[in-house]
């Protein structure tokens, strides 16, 4: 009666162990559903304590060499100008004067920076750069910073940069942290298995985004060899045979 209950004990165990694997549906991506209604893809606007930096293009070497803080020639570099931050009232203090940029995206600004300079140097031509053009992801085994190197950077592309997520991720459950219109951070949660996740406002990565990765549940007992299936086997198993000799 004993060896009974010591093997529905095991049997229990085993049931318990295979039920907390991590499974195909909880890892793959494009999974059929409609969680998620498609958005229209909206350009980054910048916002107050955004960075930027310009260098200006003239065939005037004095006026370059003026406004670009000592450096001539024709090769542009994000940090020959320093940082801009935006300050409260949307503006950028720039050498030619103040230029409110907030609640333009970058082309937008850039523009308006050239309208400035165009005042002192008739022939001039700007490049503006955002600094804090970054993105950011923690989690489970993911840490790091991140350039959104393009306009339409997607989440997955943004994942990938980051090493994609392991099987122990819980895709369910991917938060991001963003900012709103507002200026206060949101976090939004969504399943990023789900194929109604792409064209939706969780699909494109902003600046400043931090994208949280948890943890799955049922990591704990995973899965993914032989190896690792041969040991949570053999693991009761050799339980049950202490337990037995023990008992004897």
């Amino acid at each position: 009666m004993k060896n009974k209950s010591y093997i529905y004990i095991i049997v229990l165990g085993i049931a318990c162990i295979f039920g907390s694997c991590i499974s195909g549906k909880q890892t793959k991506y494009l999974q059929k559903g409609d969680s998620y209604q498609p958005a229209v893809f909206q350009q980054y606007k910048l916002r107050v304590d955004d960075m930027v930096s310009y260098f200006l293009f003239t065939s005037n070497s004095e006026s370059q060499v003026l406004y670009n803080n000592g450096q001539s020639g024709t090769t542009m570099s994000s940090t020959k100008t320093g940082g801009y931050r935006i300050y409260e009232n949307g503006t950028v203090h720039l050498p030619v004067g103040d230029v409110k940029i907030e609640g333009l995206t970058l082309r937008e600004a850039e523009k308006a920076v050239k309208n400035a300079f165009l005042r002192v140097v008739p022939d001039a031509e700007v490049k503006l750069s955002m600094l804090n053009n970054y993105f950011y992801v923690m989690g489970d085994g993911h840490r790091g910073q991140y350039t959104v190197y393009k306009e339409n950077l997607n989440i997955y592309q943004a994942l990938a940069m980051a090493g994609d997520i392991s099987n122990t991720g819980d895709k369910k459950n991917i938060k991001i942290i963003r900012k709103g219109e507002d200026g206060m951070d949101y976090i939004k949660t969504f399943d990023l298995r789900e194929e109604s996740i792409v064209e939706s406002e969780f699909y494109y990565v902003k600046p400043n985004d931090v994208i949280y990765v948890p943890t799955n549940s049922n990591s704990f007992f995973r899965i993914d060899s032989v190896v690792s299936f041969v040991t949570l086997i053999v693991a009761p198993l050799s339980l049950f045979a202490m337990v037995m000799t023990l008992f004897k």
